[in-house]
């Protein structure tokens, strides 16, 4: 394990005791909020911070990590670096509160072997389940929904983006991406995985597939044989307008011409497309494709 040192640790001061985490040991946490210094767990880009851990520690130095995929519980060890810094589950966290009702964590980002404070702008929240079936008395996945705050916040942004739709600094990620559904038998549309799309070639995160979505695309009886990787704003309304592209500065206008012409005769005509929407409301948003054209 790599040794961190908090940015502002200052050399020859009193060294803090490590927190303990002996009087939760056993009980069963669920994390009932995850959000960033703003309050909201979305961020402009359209990310969402999302609780899902839930844990119970065994030791000081070992923990139980449930896994919602395998759905089971997975062990962890727990490594202690400094003050009330811990890395769990290869996440830096930073220990906030510790009772037999809550916990409360700061995740920390790491920049050259340190972390800071600046950087490190996202709260987990847990309750253990006794408190909340003694107390709160509610179902912790509905504490886990988007608060009405988050709710504004996205609606003022949806307003935003509608207004300008085909402005890219308008549109932000669509937390359930753009749907394609082929009304035309010369059409294959698919969404591409994580793992191999453009943005993923060495680590790919569960977010990636609503933050840049790409869609690979194959056009047979095409009127002509051709391969363009490109990028479309799609509004509210599911219209595609062409966003961005590579090719030399001298063929930028006619290539332009050329892609949205292939959106406006084959896309738009043999797709029927569902618009990004985020909080069930419909918004502009920007996707890749990846478009080959057959001549049979």
């Amino acid at each position: 394990m790599t040794a961190l040192f908090s940015c502002n640790q200052q050399s020859g001061g009193a060294k803090k005791q490590r927190p303990s985490f002996k009087s939760i040991l056993g009980l069963q946490f669920i994390e009932v909020r995850r959000e960033f210094n703003t309050g909201l767990s979305f961020n402009d880009q359209g990310f969402q911070q999302e609780p899902d851990w839930k844990l119970y520690f065994l030791s000081e130095d070992s923990v139980m990590i449930y896994n919602p995929i395998k759905k089971v519980y997975f062990h962890y060890p727990v490594y202690h670096d400094h003050d009330s810094v811990f890395n769990i589950a290869r996440e830096w966290l930073r220990l906030k509160e510790i009772n037999r009702d809550s916990l409360t964590f700061q995740l920390l980002s790491v920049e050259e072997k340190k972390v800071s404070r600046q950087l490190s702008n996202v709260t987990m929240k847990f309750y253990s389940y006794t408190y909340l079936k003694e107390h709160i008395k509610q179902d912790p996945q509905k504490l886990q929904q988007p608060s009405s705050a988050d709710s504004l916040f996205i609606r003022s942004k949806v307003m935003r983006a509608n207004r300008n739709p085909f402005n890219p600094d308008s549109c932000f990620a669509a937390r359930n991406p753009v749907k394609f559904t082929s009304i035309n038998k010369n059409m294959q549309v698919n969404k591409v995985p994580i793992e191999t799309n453009t943005y993923n070639l060495v680590n790919s995160s569960p977010s990636d597939a609503y933050l840049f979505p790409e869609y690979s695309i194959t056009i047979h009886k095409a009127y002509k044989k051709f391969f363009y990787t490109f990028s479309v704003l799609v509004d509210q309304n599911g219209k595609m307008r062409i966003n961005k592209f590579i090719t030399s500065p001298e063929f930028e206008t006619s290539r332009k011409k050329v892609l949205q012409g292939i959106v406006d005769v084959y896309l738009s005509h043999y797709l029927t497309v569902i618009p990004g929407s985020t909080l069930n409301i419909f918004h502009p948003s920007e996707i890749t494709l990846h478009v080959r054209g057959m001549v049979q």
